[in-house]
């Protein structure tokens, strides 16, 4: 609880409170509050430290190890998207010159 530096009374009221940052972003931010005394009317200034809240680890709902998931190749994908035989360059090449 905050009691007022002048009268040492914990009636206080807060007026306004802001976060403040440093600019270099090394040091930790700060909270500065504004109070009032209710006893002595007095107006007074507090600061406390934020404390940085820890990033939280995010794991995967299911571990499945990398060997156990084998990826397809792209000529594996064209040949599951596309069943005709491929044709290779040069029939392709003779087709487009009609060379039968």
């Amino acid at each position: 609880m905050v009691e007022c530096p002048r009268c040492k009374s914990e009636d206080v009221e807060l007026i306004k409170s802001w976060d403040v940052r440093p600019k270099s972003k090394r040091g930790k931010a700060i909270k500065v509050s504004i109070y009032q005394c209710h006893s002595c009317g007095n107006k007074f200034r507090k600061a406390v430290k934020l404390e940085e809240a820890p990033v939280p680890s995010v794991k995967p709902a299911l571990e499945v190890p990398v060997a156990a998931t084998p990826m397809a190749t792209s000529a594996e994908v064209q040949t599951a998207t596309n069943d005709a035989p491929k044709e290779s360059f040069f029939e392709r090449l003779r087709r487009s010159f009609h060379l039968f």
